[in-house]
């Protein structure tokens, strides 16, 4: 396993040109935790592995269906050779999926494949049938005119405000992401890698959070996610505890 930087396309295209033929397959979240890849970055790992004949895997747990009705593969424009699912496809329930090529997909067909060409699949939760009602359910919602169109809104509302608060009140921070899915990292150097979410201030992003918890925001370490279900009153609350929470943070 060879481990290489997001956003780094030089030292990606360099490995895989000297590892081409050891590689089974190139795995990446197109949108890594809270950093979105830059112009380019995604585009040229399409370019290199369709070059040497190396699938390009994205792991879409997070982004699938969150993004796009077609993932991050559709909001950035690459399309891989297979990829994972998760997370929100199910409405909260245990669900996953993996999706691909269809001359990929094929080896999981016991009748299409002779038996030394086909792979045995199976997951804990296969065929569930609560899990797929469920999952059935929230795609109709997810394919209602203006879905995105209302998260995306919303996201943007709450990156633009979170950000104009902090930079009135002088605090060093950059918010990073996208609409539905973002965080703020206490630094005023730029953020295009996991390295640089490194060198952001731990103690105030603690202290930050622990601020929002107490005025009823229940966010966890890392990442605000923005769903269908945030109305225009949890809107103006997230954006009043942002205020009082920046307030007490300048007081030291």
């Amino acid at each position: 396993m060879l481990v290489a930087a997001f956003n780094d396309l030089g030292m990606v295209e360099s490995l895989i040109r000297e590892h081409k033929d050891e590689l089974a397959g190139v795995i990446v979240e197109p949108f890594q935790r809270l950093l979105p890849p830059q112009p380019g970055f995604l585009q040229g790992l399409r370019k290199v592995t369709q070059e040497h004949g190396i699938p390009l895997i994205f792991d879409e747990v997070v982004t699938g269906f969150r993004f796009a009705y077609g993932g991050a593969q559709e909001y950035y424009g690459v399309t891989p050779d297979l990829c994972t699912l998760g997370k929100i496809v199910g409405g909260g329930y245990a669900l996953a999926a993996i999706a691909g090529r269809a001359d990929i997909m094929a080896h999981f067909d016991r009748l299409a494949m002779a038996d030394e060409d086909y792979l045995f699949q199976v997951g804990t939760l296969s065929g569930n049938p609560v899990a797929s009602v469920a999952g059935l359910a929230t795609l109709e919602v997810l394919r209602q005119p203006g879905a995105y169109e209302q998260v995306f809104a919303t996201g943007r509302e709450l990156m633009s405000s979170l950000d104009g608060l902090l930079k009135n009140a002088g605090i060093k921070a950059r918010v990073i992401g996208e609409p539905p899915l973002f965080d703020v990292i206490f630094t005023d150097q730029p953020v295009k890698d996991y390295r640089d979410t490194l060198k952001g201030d731990k103690a105030i992003a603690g202290r930050f959070n622990k601020l929002l918890r107490e005025r009823g925001i229940m966010k966890g370490e890392s990442k605000y996610y923005v769903s269908l279900a945030h109305t225009r009153a949890d809107i103006d609350h997230t954006i009043g505890a942002w205020k009082d929470a920046i307030a007490e943070l300048k007081k030291g």
